[in-house]
């Protein structure tokens, strides 16, 4: 009987170990408006990448909200990095980390306006 339990904790101690399965690519996207719904245009979008006690480092080059407040970025993820997302424009910022590992993602920014 303790044999038994002893196979059964083992198993469930290497099933938990389960490596994180990456796409190929992820994509995330959204907008980024005002509180009133309406699109904020030319908003800076970057994508940073950094590994554990290391530097935020930038991938690619920054984009910018389109006439809809649209915004895309792609990227290829590695495992031992993690990634956050950064809004900015005049007097605004907002910072977004990526934790899922889905393919294709979704995250929208609404920030007040500012009179």
């Amino acid at each position: 009987m303790l044999m038994l339990l002893v196979v059964a904790g083992m198993m469930t101690v290497s099933s938990c170990k389960k490596e994180k399965v990456l796409p190929e690519k992820i994509t995330v996207s959204g907008y980024v408006t005002y509180d009133d719904g309406q699109p904020f245009v030319d908003v800076h979008v970057l994508l940073c990448s950094s590994t554990f006690m290391g530097p935020s480092i930038p991938l690619g080059e920054t984009i910018y909200t389109d006439e809809l407040g649209h915004y895309e970025v792609e990227f290829k993820p590695d495992k031992d990095h993690t990634y956050k997302l950064i809004f900015e424009s005049h007097q605004y910022y907002h910072n977004y980390s990526l934790t899922k590992w889905e393919a294709v993602q979704e995250h929208d920014v609404v920030w007040e306006k500012i009179e």
